[in-house]
């Protein structure tokens, strides 16, 4: 049996993905199997993939009908074989050391999951930035004792690595044909893990600005924030530490939600930015009604008090939109 399973959905990605698998192939830690989801691809992706599976018996290539990175996540899940599991963006890139460093870190603490650092990889530029986590990695940690966890780490699955049975011993999965997936899985998993370790070194480049990446645009995906906050609301209810948790669920609602309204200057539908604003703003009052009154520091960009305020920010971008 491999001690590590690697998911990575391919969806359109031909551009970036040989990049990417070569950089799980060449890893310095060689005991895994990756795992190919080819999610109903349209260009030649599928072709790259099968490439890899031919010249490396590690790679495993799923063929799938096309149903979001959630289901091919999911799908991959399903058949993995690891002690442990890691999920990589396609269109990303991996440091050749990530695999060694993280199981190394999970075994020596044992650990439920391991969180590191990232480059934030610009194309246009070639240059990066990281992005560094708070954590001592001398220390291990868990959500009870360190709530403001929550508040401190990325929401994305692909600078963690975790113990394949937090996943299926909690019947946690991607939640099905949702974007910010993410939002709605890392602060399941969080709260069932009994160890929490971390990596104060970046050893994954995500590239924040390749073309059709989503993270500025402003579409009915949006609405899916809300569905991953109520989510994971939900599941800290059920668990029944929604009250003990409470504040830091707000700043995380909080910090997710304004982001997404900050995407309504770049829509020129006044009509559904307006009635996209109603519906944030009536979910966080009924939620969180003294937002943005928050033990965390919610506004943290100087701007961020207009999004914060229904009224504020409708006349902000009326008044935006007869600049422009």
């Amino acid at each position: 049996m491999v001690k590590l399973s690697v998911v990575v959905p391919i969806y359109n990605v031909e551009d970036y993905l040989a990049k990417c698998l070569d950089s799980i192939m060449n890893q310095t830690f060689s005991d895994f199997e990756c795992i190919m989801v080819n999610d109903g691809t349209k260009d030649n992706s599928d072709k790259i993939a099968l490439e890899y599976q031919n010249k490396d018996r590690r790679f495993k290539l799923l063929n799938k009908a096309n149903g979001g990175l959630s289901d091919a996540r999911n799908a991959g899940m399903a058949i993995a074989k690891g002690k442990y599991i890691y999920f990589a963006d396609s269109d990303d890139f991996l440091e050749l050391d990530l695999f060694e460093k993280c199981i190394a870190k999970l075994e020596a603490t044992d650990s439920d999951m391991v969180i590191f650092d990232v480059y934030q990889y610009y194309l246009k530029t070639n240059s990066k930035e990281i992005i560094r986590n708070k954590y001592d990695e001398n220390k291990v940690y868990n959500l009870k004792d360190n709530k403001d966890i929550i508040c401190n780490i990325l929401n994305a699955a692909w600078n963690k690595m975790y113990k394949r049975s937090l996943f299926t011993d909690n019947n946690i999965i991607y939640p099905f044909g949702c974007y910010y997936e993410d939002l709605g899985t890392t602060y399941r998993l969080l709260l069932k893990c009994k160890k929490i370790a971390f990596v104060n070194e970046a050893l994954y480049n995500y590239l924040v600005d390749r073309p059709g990446n989503i993270t500025s645009a402003f579409n009915f995906n949006v609405y899916h924030v809300l569905d991953m906050v109520k989510i994971t609301c939900d599941y800290y209810k059920e668990m029944g530490v929604y009250d003990d948790y409470y504040e830091e669920l707000k700043f995380l609602a909080g910090i997710n939600i304004l982001e997404c309204l900050k995407k309504t200057r770049n829509c020129d539908d006044q009509k559904m930015v307006e009635k996209y604003i109603d519906v944030c703003f009536f979910d966080i009052n009924n939620n969180f009604p003294e937002f943005p009154k928050c033990k965390y520091q919610i506004l943290r960009q100087k701007n961020d008090w207009i999004y914060a305020h229904k009224n504020v920010l409708k006349f902000y971008l009326r008044v935006r939109k007869l600049w422009h």
